[in-house]
């Protein structure tokens, strides 16, 4: 297995995921409401950013962005011509 996921503590790891889910609710998009909420902690963390591409956030982002850009693609799919 990967040596970075071997060292990591199920303890300090669950202890980062509640801190974080207490902060962003931070769940697969299942509704509109989900989606909204997503898109927009995806523009705060934009915000806070700023151009800043090496910011701390810039991992957070890029998820987020994929959540989003997967619920439209399954939700608000334009058909081709």
């Amino acid at each position: 297995m990967n040596s970075l996921v071997d060292n990591v503590d199920g303890g300090d790891l669950a202890a980062a995921w509640l801190e974080l889910s207490r902060l962003v609710e931070l769940r697969p998009i299942t509704n509109e409401a989900e989606y909204d909420r997503t898109v927009t902690l995806m523009n705060h963390v934009l915000d806070i950013m700023g151009e800043n591409e090496q910011h701390p956030l810039a991992g957070l982002l890029e998820l987020l962005a994929l959540m989003v850009s997967s619920y439209d693609k399954e939700h608000y799919s334009i058909e081709e011509l």
